[in-house]
């Protein structure tokens, strides 16, 4: 006679509580004496003396936010998050901590957010809030810059390969590099606002600048601080890989 198999029951997961981390409240599930999570004591070594920051607007319909000002700060030792809002005296709102440091999912992609997902441009969801980051400080810029195969997209070398792309069609880079320039300065004066360099690169080259490349290119190209691009420094930096 055949053994009767135990009846097996399976207990759900609980939602996250909200005290702690998720994985503190996983570890009080899965055993009665709790472990702490697994810290990868390597990077927080390495990376907790960079903190990324950066200046952020709410994306929101109501009027009374369009003024507000915040600051990320992005810690890249433990990948924690931490929002401060920034008010004047007269505005009525109480400033200080919006957020407290900790780690945040991704809605998107279901994950914690790490240092590649945080580049001029991007939003980013927290507390309920979505953001847009418009501004990074020097250290920050400089750090993205210095890592670029975390941040491609604050590479002007990257840049500079994506653009050399549309080469293809032409017989030589030198012939390309000249119809580049006739195309982004319609005006031939030497100098392209930002905004109509990526306009003409999109709209007649079909090639895609996001904010972060944008604001990349002008730390590259803008000699006078205007918001322009010097074409001549842009060609010379094209050529110099030819």
């Amino acid at each position: 006679m055949a053994k009767a198999r135990p009846n097996v029951t399976y207990q759900a997961i609980p939602a996250y509580n909200g005290y702690g981390s998720p994985e503190d409240s996983l570890g009080s599930v899965f055993a009665l004496k709790a472990k702490p999570p697994k810290v990868d004591m390597k990077k927080m070594f390495k990376q907790d003396m960079h903190v990324l920051r950066f200046d952020a607007a709410l994306v929101s319909t109501e009027p009374d936010d369009e003024t507000r000002r915040f600051i990320i700060s992005f810690y890249c030792g433990d990948d924690t998050i931490q929002i401060y809002e920034i008010c004047d005296k007269n505005s009525g709102r109480i400033g200080g901590r919006f957020m407290e440091r900790k780690k945040q999912t991704n809605p998107v992609t279901q994950r914690y957010y790490t240092e590649k997902d945080f580049v001029l441009g991007a939003t980013v969801f927290l507390v309920g809030f979505k953001f847009m980051l418009i501004k990074a400080d020097e250290y920050t810029e400089k750090y993205m810059e210095d890592n670029s195969h975390v941040f491609p997209e604050a590479s002007n070398d990257v840049i500079l390969d994506k653009i050399k792309k549309g080469a293809a069609k032409f017989p030589s880079m030198q012939e390309y590099a000249i119809h580049l320039m006739k195309v982004l300065d319609e005006s031939n004066d030497g100098f392209v606002d930002i905004a109509v360099f990526s306009h003409n690169l999109k709209s007649k080259l079909n090639i895609f600048c996001s904010k972060q490349e944008e604001h990349a290119l002008l730390r590259r190209f803008d000699v006078n601080g205007d918001g322009k691009v010097s074409m001549e420094e842009f060609y010379n930096g094209l050529a110099a890989s030819f």
